[in-house]
């Protein structure tokens, strides 16, 4: 199960935690009997069995199963590892125990004595069940952290993204545009105002929410790089993928527009001819993969799209997808490359209709 603690004192808070569980339950059973030290050896030998059963539970079957709504399989899993730790836990206090300190009692049990291996699972289920409920108690609160510190994100991304994800230079090269469209070509003026009309509508009102159906963040990269295109011209080579089934794909919103800004921002306006875009957009069962590469003048050396927008959309992305996304970047000769990549899970889908495959291309 992800968590946002140090390693150590993730180690150190189990450590201790399982340290005063077997002691109150050593001096549970033994109470007044003085036998501190064979209850002690007894709950050692059953503490394997409970370890793998808790750790498989909190780390594979939550996580991968009942976390993402699958309740059928957590369920069927969580009773088949149930049965076979049963087994390990009753096992380990016949061979581990009995053997090794009281072989006298190896005669009055069997090893697999269906009574035994019913009576230890549900022990076990007990015991252990105390521990992984109070883990998913500090994993609530967590995640309850990690939700306001998302909110608080989401309102700084709606604060500056008329300000940053659309940049000022952008707006008004827009409106110079638009001027001189008005009487060239009053036609291409008009579908103009209708995208710029339409980013802002998206960023005003669907900027808000906490998932939009990817359909609606495709159109909106749609009509923020029709624009653009305006703007460039012949100058710039665009071109713009998308591939498999995007319709029932939730994301969430102004996600994607901050790596194509920047690839403009930082690496198209300071080339004077032969700049170009290749954006792809991969959908399918389990990710969704975003690419986008651009030209970057050769002779500066450096990377020239890495804005200070990005350390904000990757502590987002981090809010948002945590341990399911990868967000890589290239620094090429003479072009710039990043790739996010999101792993889907069922709650990232909705049952929406599905659309054809797009491909949108400049004229050169």
């Amino acid at each position: 199960m992800p968590h946002s603690q140090p390693i150590y004192r993730e180690v150190a808070i189990h450590v201790v935690a399982w340290l005063c569980y077997i002691n109150l339950q050593v001096l549970a059973v033994d109470q007044f009997s003085n036998q501190y030290t064979e209850h002690l050896l007894i709950a050692l030998s059953e503490l394997p069995a409970q370890l793998l059963f808790t750790y498989t539970t909190l780390y594979w079957l939550i996580p991968a199963y009942l976390l993402t709504l699958r309740y059928l399989y957590f369920s069927l899993l969580t009773l088949l590892a149930l049965a076979i730790c049963g087994v390990l836990y009753w096992l380990g206090y016949y061979y581990l125990f009995l053997a090794l300190f009281d072989p006298g009692r190896l005669e009055q049990e069997t090893p697999l004595d269906p009574s035994r291996l019913i009576l230890s699972s549900f022990y076990m289920l007990c015991t252990s069940g105390l521990l992984i409920a109070f883990h998913m108690i500090r994993y609530g609160f967590r995640q309850q952290r990690l939700n306001q510190q998302l909110i608080i994100a989401n309102q700084t991304v709606e604060l500056k993204s008329l300000k940053d994800q659309i940049n000022p230079h952008f707006l008004f090269n827009t409106l110079n545009n638009l001027y001189g469209l008005t009487s060239s070509n009053p036609e291409k003026a008009g579908e103009v105002v209708l995208r710029l009309s339409q980013l802002m509508q998206y960023m005003l009102y669907e900027g808000s929410q906490t998932r939009v159906p990817l359909r609606e963040e495709i159109d909106y990269l749609q009509n923020y790089l029709a624009l653009e295109r305006i703007r460039y011209g012949q100058e710039l080579h665009l071109a713009f993928h998308v591939s498999g089934d995007t319709g029932g794909v939730q994301i969430a919103p102004l996600l994607l527009l901050p790596f194509v800004e920047n690839a403009f921002k930082h690496g198209l306006s300071r080339q004077l001819s032969e700049a170009w875009l290749q954006i792809q957009l991969t959908v399918n069962q389990n990710e969704l993969i975003f690419k986008v590469e651009n030209s970057k003048p050769v002779s500066t050396g450096q990377a020239t799209s890495s804005g200070i927008g990005l350390p904000n959309v990757a502590k987002r992305l981090q809010l948002i997808y945590p341990d399911r996304h990868r967000l890589r970047q290239l620094d090429g000769v003479d072009s710039f490359l990043t790739t996010l990549t999101i792993e889907l899970t069922p709650i990232d889908f909705t049952p929406t209709k599905g659309h054809e495959n797009q491909v949108f291309t400049s004229r050169r």
